[in-house]
């Protein structure tokens, strides 16, 4: 039998991640609760994961391990959405700005 531990390290930047977005002014404000919280369970799960060690083919270690990739895909590609749309925001704010000062040297208005 060979033994592995759960990616702790990836786990750790999905538990720093969601407390990021608990922060995140882009969060909706009611999630953001959430991913603190989600935060502080992954957290107090880490802690006993570090000194774990599991068969590496039992069906449930490669189920946690299969599912610990793809949340953290998918907490990943949240966080790049939340960053795009306040990229968005803030270059919609820069347009109104560029736009403002176009006005001011307008020849005439119809």
């Amino acid at each position: 039998m060979t033994t592995e531990k759960i990616d702790n390290v990836m786990l750790t930047k999905m538990i720093l991640l969601c407390f990021d977005l608990s922060t995140d002014g882009g969060v909706p404000a009611e999630f953001r609760p959430d991913f603190l919280a989600l935060g502080k369970r992954l957290r107090g799960t880490l802690v006993n994961l570090l000194s774990a060690q599991f068969d590496n083919n039992a069906p449930a270690f490669v189920e946690a391990k299969d599912k610990l990739k793809a949340v953290n895909k998918a907490l990943k590609e949240t966080a790049d959405k939340l960053k795009k749309f306040a990229d968005t925001v803030e270059q919609v704010g820069k347009l109104i700005g560029v736009l403002d000062d176009l006005l001011k040297i307008a020849v005439s208005f119809v």
